[in-house]
């Protein structure tokens, strides 16, 4: 969870580290949108560190629909590591043009070794499921508009942490039917929702897919987000 961007530039870990980490990481690729990185069933054949765009989790249910499970951002990694062992339970798939390194089971190996680098792998767990917790937490028991106020406000937060911000801007790049599959409402009640929560001068939208929060407090207070969840250290 975002802890990888710009990984160089971290003073928690050494030089050696940081030399050792970039030995074992893979050169960038690019997808389109709509291209997987694993699919549901397989074993991970590696770990994905995104740099540019957004993916997600995803699973396929019986009815055909998609419920979108988690989100990957700059400077997340598609797993702490148990997936390059297991079977998946999701599937991965670019939600944007994404771009992407990669880090093969035997360099993660070697990587666990590194006890800073290890922490840095168990943060990132941490706080994927400190987000997973919230967003069972989003379903059940908030209303349309704290849901979406919530995973705005997480999407900044996250995007803040990994220097991705601008006066309140970010990339906000879901569709109000990702929206749906994210926090289990329909693609109308996500358009009526958003549209309450523009009126109450809570948010904008800008060009190039970016939105502009207007009013933090108003938006965290609507969604009660909980930015220390997303503080853990790494």
């Amino acid at each position: 969870m975002y802890l990888f961007h710009n990984f160089k530039a971290r003073n928690d870990l050494c030089s050696e580290d940081k030399r050792i980490f970039d030995s074992y990481v893979g050169p960038a690729q690019e997808v389109k949108k709509g291209s997987h990185l694993a699919r549901e069933g397989e074993t991970l054949k590696c770990l994905h560190l995104i740099e540019k765009g957004w993916a997600c989790r995803y699973r396929m249910l019986r009815d055909g629909s998609e419920p979108i499970t988690s989100l990957l951002l700059p400077g997340d990694i598609s797993d702490n590591g148990q997936g390059l062992h297991a079977r998946l339970e999701f599937s991965i798939k670019a939600i944007t043009p994404l771009r992407f390194t990669t880090i093969d089971p035997a360099g993660a190996e070697r990587l666990f070794e590194r006890p800073r680098i290890l922490r840095l792998f168990r943060a990132s767990g941490h706080i994927s499921h400190s987000t997973a917790l919230n967003w069972i937490i989003n379903v059940s028991a908030r209303s349309a508009e704290g849901r979406i106020a919530n995973l705005l406000c997480e999407c900044y937060a996250r995007s803040h942490a990994a220097g991705l911000t601008y006066r309140g801007r970010y990339f906000f790049p879901l569709t109000q039917t990702e929206i749906s599959d994210v926090l289990g409402l329909s693609s109308v009640h996500v358009s009526r929702s958003i549209s309450k929560i523009k009126r109450k001068g809570l948010i904008e939208n800008c060009d190039h897919k970016q939105i502009r929060i207007k009013n933090w407090r108003g938006l965290a207070t609507l969604g009660d987000f909980r930015q220390d969840d997303l503080e853990l250290s790494s």
